[in-house]
């Protein structure tokens, strides 16, 4: 590979010994290359040092300066995890791919910002920085100062309705404590004559500090009662507006004739403890919505489509039409399924099929939008509108089976739904039973006995301990979860957990590791071989190549020239040596004999060999495999007797070997996600509950379909989304604590539900027969609250 370019065609200086090399034009460094596209693109070439976006980068360091990566590198501060931030954004009017790149440049050469993510197709950024560094407003004027227009996503952040909630409660709580204590006094005088008469003066305080507990913090109480009320539908919402009418109407009617007998405080308590329980049912409200939001605005809004003369021009994405030709470029995505028409290039399916192999594709073989060219340049005939792409259809399979997993009823909704017209009944058998049979109690007449009584069963009824039985057993659990290294995302599969009847397993990612590292094969090379494969292997994107050029623990050799094969291997020159690295197809075509290959495929489910060769001769066989995460035998054991699948997209003998080594139940071969997904749906018919354990976007429709969805640590930002359970941890063996746990809590959660239903049942009781007063009523009501709150701790 000769060069005849000796200058960088944007910047002039000599080039180095590997600059980059597009068409006719080689730059010196990444900078300049990305530069002059921009330039290029808006016809601005002329006079181009004048040109603000020159100067800019120019001063920024941007162009002439080849270490430019090396550089970020080495500047990058060390920052602790826990004090790293992630700021999403969409950057607009970017022209071109060379657009992003430059914004990413300047950006990672500011101190505190660590990484960068600047997608085109989408127009958006995720930047990880650090506040001790940089501020997010500096960030912002940066993007700025380059002629584009960063936007914080903020505006779709839904957190105005818990910042509503948390008021809402914290005034609640506020004006409570005040109620309490005005009300403690009161409790005296129940028991012993006022004689200055300040009890009157109490209960008015009491009234006047319940007012905005009544009037703002329960208001979204009264309005779903209202809603259900319209639709015929009765609520836990409907036993606490009853309750709280009921005490508030009982204490006032007592305030106004001269009494103290007020139940303030028991109203206010009420309204604390059930926003306490919204408050924590809010924390793990699954974000569906929003993650399909996020997943539309990531499909791709442009591509590069071939005009009439020859030329390539990006375009919106509505505007490519059923076979328009599009091109793409190395390191760039396929923004619509299609069919390849010139070149050939080795593509990462891994979005689409989970799978962590490149593909190689020649003309004629068909390409996925959501894939990503890896290495050449490709022109394809587009096959699939956006909204027929194979993305776009993953996308809507999500969309569409979501709605179980969002559908969560309380578990105090389905008993209250017939406890709230049961206590409405007794309450009025109450009221014509002491009419009709003339009952009074001491000191008050048949018709205010009738009226007190009911009153007090309508008081006891009232779901304090109910609507916070579950929330707070749900919310130890989750805790407890947590700590195990799992976060909850679905709350609704909290009572499904530790039932099921069949567990499904991705393979890719999930039970492998899902990337290729070095297995053997470097020991026996000299410390000069490898600096010189590495620096081959170093000037490749292949998934291999990276994985050979990071196993090795030497600088990089010079090298003369390297030249790449697309989905074949590499030829490097140094001196007389000729020096080739790729497949044993590769190495044949140089009439090169290879070595016998030995590999155990008990271990790795993906053993791929490489070879290495100089001058005709093999000097290493280098074996790359997908290692079996570390406990995923032990957890497939511990499993047992339940039925474990292996579900995966890959190769029959890769998923016999995984499946065989780790003991699996079944297995299933060559699945893509619509067949995943069918498979799920099929053993849900059969009657299992199922739970499916995945973790790339083509395994998102099957965490939908599945009673339970866990992803893993490692999963994409899909499948996270979607799934019912995140596992923060590698270690698979957590699932059987995780279920062991699980089981234990809905143990508590029932008790609790039980102990809270039996206080209100037996209070009920006594007070429709007289024995329970209204004053009591509260006291039994706090006690319940209390009895389920310390049992919830036992999780």
């Amino acid at each position: 590979m000769t060069l005849s370019n000796t200058s960088c065609a944007l910047c002039a200086i000599e080039l180095p010994k590997h600059p980059i090399i597009e068409g006719d034009h080689a730059y010196c460094c990444a900078g300049c290359h990305a530069v002059f596209n921009i330039l290029s693109s808006k016809n601005q070439l002329v006079n181009f040092e004048q040109h603000p976006l020159f100067q800019q980068a120019l001063r920024s360091g941007l162009i002439s300066n080849p270490a430019l990566l090396e550089q970020i590198r080495r500047n990058r501060p060390d920052v602790p995890e826990n004090e790293l931030e992630k700021l999403h954004l969409e950057i607009q009017e970017m022209w071109c791919p060379a657009c992003s790149e430059v914004i990413k440049l300047i950006l990672l050469q500011q101190k505190g910002i660590l990484n960068c993510v600047v997608d085109y197709s989408t127009d958006l950024a995720a930047i990880e920085w650090t506040p001790r560094y940089i501020s997010k407003e500096k960030i912002f004027e940066i993007i700025s100062s380059i002629g584009y227009r960063p936007q914080s996503f903020d505006s779709v952040d839904r957190k105005a309705v818990s910042s509503d909630l948390y008021m809402r409660f914290i005034v609640a709580a506020f004006c409570s404590i005040n109620v309490m204590m005005f009300a403690y006094p009161l409790y005296a005088i129940y028991f012993n004559y006022d004689e200055q008469g300040y009890g009157g003066l109490f209960a008015w305080m009491s009234l006047i500090a319940s007012l905005p507990v009544l009037g703002y913090s329960a208001v979204p109480i009264f309005r779903r009662f209202w809603v259900s009320l319209q639709v015929g539908l009765f609520g836990m919402e409907s036993l606490v507006v009853m309750g709280v009418a009921t005490a508030f109407g009982l204490s006032l009617y007592d305030l106004l004739t001269g009494g103290t007998k007020v139940y303030f405080d028991s109203m206010t308590v009420i309204i604390v403890f059930v926003l306490l329980g919204k408050i924590i049912e809010a924390k793990a409200k699954f974000s569906a919505k929003d993650s399909l939001f996020r997943l539309v605005r990531a499909l791709p809004r442009r591509g590069r489509k071939q005009m009439a003369d020859g030329s390539a021009q990006f375009v919106p994405i509505k505007e490519i039409e059923l076979n328009d030709m599009l091109v793409a470029f190395s390191g760039e995505k396929i923004v619509l399924d299609g069919l390849l028409t010139k070149g050939e290039g080795t593509f990462d399916e891994s979005l689409i099929t989970g799978e962590a192999i490149p593909v190689v594709k020649q003309i004629g073989d068909p390409v996925f939008g959501g894939s990503i060219l890896q290495n050449g340049s490709v022109t394809f005939s587009v096959k699939a509108k956006i909204e027929d792409s194979t993305l776009h259809k993953i996308l809507g399979m999500i969309q569409l089976d979501i709605g179980h997993k969002t559908a969560y009823v309380r578990a105090a909704d389905r008993i209250v739904c017939w406890f709230v017209p049961i206590v409405l009944s007794i309450a009025l058998m109450t009221i014509l039973y002491c009419l009709v049979f003339d009952v009074h109690d001491e000191g008050r007449s048949t018709l205010e006995t009738a009226f007190v009584r009911a009153i007090s069963v309508l008081l006891i009824s009232c779901p304090c301990a109910i609507g916070i039985a579950a929330p707070l057993a749900e919310s130890h659990l989750m805790s407890g979860l947590a700590a195990l290294g799992a976060i909850v995302r679905n709350r609704g599969c909290l009572a499904l957990l530790g039932q099921e009847t069949i567990f499904v397993f991705d393979k890719t990612g999930t039970i492998t590791e899902g990337c290729f590292t070095v297995l053997n094969g470097l020991e026996n090379l000299t410390e000069h071989h490898k600096a010189i494969l590495k620096g081959i292997a170093s000037q490749s994107n292949h998934l291999m190549a990276r994985a050979i050029a990071q196993a090795i623990d030497a600088p990089h050799g010079e090298l003369d020239e390297v030249k790449e094969y697309i989905g074949k291997g590499l030829m490097a020159k140094l001196n007389d040596e000729c020096y080739l690295l790729g497949s044993a197809a590769f190495l044949s075509q140089h009439q090169i004999s290879l070595p016998p290959t030995s590999i155990d495929q008990a271990y790795h489910s993906i053993v791929s060999p490489i070879y290495f060769a100089v001058n005709g001769v093999c000097l290493a066989t280098i074996v790359l495999g997908d290692r079996i995460r570390e406990g995923s035998k032990e957890l497939i054991q511990a499993l047992a007797p339940v039925k474990t699948v292996l579900l995966s997209g890959d190769t029959q003998s890769a998923v016999e070997s995984v499946a065989h080594f780790c003991g699996f139940s079944e297995w299933k071969y060559g699945h893509s996600p619509s067949e995943k997904q069918a498979y799920i749906e099929s053993l849900r018919h059969q009657g299992h509950l199922v739970c499916m354990i995945g973790d790339g976007i083509n395994d998102a429709p099957s965490l939908t379909s599945a009673h339970i969805g866990i992803s893993v640590v490692t999963a994409t930002d899909i499948s996270i989304q979607v799934s019912d359970l995140l596992l923060t941890t590698d270690r698979l063996q957590v699932l059987s604590k995780i279920r062991a746990l699980a089981k234990r809590g809905q143990k508590i959660l029932q008790q609790n539900l039980f102990w809270a239903f039996f206080y209100n049942v037996v209070g009920i009781g006594l007070a429709a027969t007289g024995i329970l007063s209204p004053i009591f009523a509260a006291f039994a009501m706090v006690a319940s609250s209390l009895m389920v709150l310390f049992n919830a701790r036992r999780i």
